[in-house]
């Protein structure tokens, strides 16, 4: 009787032990490697190595009667002995950890039905040096790669439609890559990449998520990148050798911190269908001479410090769709001479936001009805600076605290304006002609000027 309870008691033991590490009611080892077979479909996995100390892994093409289709999660985690492994041709997936710290790992060639690549697969083995993406690749997850120094050169195939966050961080030899697929290149993606140089984009990418390549100090060439829709916070932050942003045609959302640090852009023209630019866009970007907003249907909000200390700043041109300046968004622009505010910005100028702007000698503000600005808006500003205000408007600036103790080189207005600029008018007489008196004109003649559809015009 107390054999037969003892016989219980083990076996009850194993199942636990059995439970507790991950294996399956059917298992099998050869060669030091242990494989199972799946509950749902009639294929098998490699499940992980006797010993940690293992060297070589040759993985079987079938195990218990099926097909080897998966390296089991965390299947060589932390094997840092192991140097060489063959892979089974009708392989599909590579779980997550299956590889990760396979330090001495020097090549892997992955089969041609490989579709999945899980998070951390292959993070952190340092002398993995290439690796080959088969055009069945879908999926990519998190840090799959993250840490493989010895990368130099990656190429994904067309095949992969999502990957995960950090794939490629701190892959500091990778030099250039070669992106075939639509994909949108996910937070942090090649984040701290050192020596990347270039990136070749086939495909239209509509997102460049947060960090993607944060510290990037060698990146100069995106030419080829487009459609780019997002572009997420830190996205370009410290890609000290980035000059060309002809990739920003498309962006409506350029987010916080976005090129910080980024000494080499000297000239910047928004995207026509900006809305958002963020906190610290372009903040201590010392090589920027000029910025330019062009019209455009979207109003535009300008965040704090989107521009601070752009000391070699000279130029910015603010379309009549910019309505909010926030705090510091020129602080300490110490080379700017001259700003024109546009009527629209009728939210407010923001605390700070032309301080220490040393060389402004010429404010002009098109501000119709004028308010309070924020704190110290205009603080340490050039001693001989002129406030150039709308015909008829100086008292009313002067009462909201616009005043000469600030603008020290005097308040001026704008002339009066000729007779009648724009008019205007309803819909149903948008063909019809006015003279600058604002007369309506039955029959205009030809060499003079009259107003037509809101505007000025000259009838030939």
């Amino acid at each position: 009787m107390l054999n037969i309870l003892r016989k219980k008691v083990f076996t009850v033991f194993l199942l636990l032990m059995s439970a507790h590490s991950g294996m399956s009611d059917t298992t099998i080892t050869y060669d030091g490697l242990v494989y199972g077979k799946a509950t749902q479909a009639n294929t098998s996995y490699l499940m992980k190595p006797n010993a940690k100390t293992i060297t070589t892994a040759q993985i079987r093409e079938m195990a218990l009667g099926c097909y080897v289709t998966a390296i089991g999660g965390a299947a060589f985690k932390l094997c840092e002995s192991l140097k060489e492994v063959s892979l089974p041709s009708q392989l599909t997936e590579i779980r997550g950890s299956a590889f990760w710290s396979c330090r001495r790992l020097l090549s892997i060639i992955l089969p041609p039905k490989i579709e999945n690549i899980g998070s951390n697969a292959f993070g952190d083995c340092y002398n993995l040096s290439a690796i080959n993406f088969p055009a069945s690749l879908k999926t990519i997850g998190d840090y799959a790669f993250s840490n493989c120094v010895s990368f130099t050169t990656i190429t994904l195939p067309k095949s992969v439609i999502s990957v995960g966050s950090a794939v490629f961080r701190g892959c500091t030899q990778l030099d250039s890559v070669n992106i075939q697929s639509s994909v949108e290149i996910s937070e942090a993606f090649f984040e701290k990449c050192s020596s990347l140089t270039t990136v070749h984009f086939t495909e239209p990418t509509a997102t460049i998520g947060p960090r993607a390549f944060y510290n990037c100090v060698s990146l100069s060439n995106l030419s080829t990148l487009r459609s780019v829709e997002t572009i997420g916070a830190y996205a370009f932050s410290s890609c000290m050798n980035l000059s060309d942003l002809g990739f920003l045609s498309s962006a409506k959302t350029i987010g916080d911190y976005a090129f910080q640090y980024c000494e080499k852009i000297t000239n910047v023209t928004m995207p026509r269908n900006i809305s958002y630019l963020g906190k610290h866009a372009f903040s201590e970007c010392t090589g920027l001479q000029s910025v330019t907003f062009p019209e455009t249907s979207v109003r535009v909000s300008i965040r704090n410090n989107a521009f601070e200390k752009c000391t070699s700043l000279k130029s910015v041109t603010l379309s009549d769709y910019v309505f909010m300046l926030y705090d510091s968004v020129f602080y300490k622009c110490t080379s700017l001479p001259k700003i024109t505010i546009p009527a629209s910005v009728t939210k407010g100028i923001g605390a700070s936001a032309f301080e220490g702007c040393t060389a402004l000698d010429s404010v002009t503000c098109l501000i119709e009805e004028p308010y309070a600005f924020g704190k110290d808006a205009f603080k340490n500003i050039s001693p001989k600076c002129v406030l150039t205000v709308p015909y008829g408007k100086r008292a009313a600036y002067i009462a909201k605290g616009w005043t000469t103790k600030i603008f020290k080189g005097g308040i001026v207005e704008l002339p009066a304006p000729e007779g009648i600029q724009v008019l205007k008018v309803n819909r149903a007489d948008k063909d019809t002609y006015y003279d600058l008196e604002g007369r309506k004109i039955a029959h205009p003649e030809k060499g003079n000027i009259y107003i037509c559809k809101g505007k000025k015009v000259l009838v030939k």
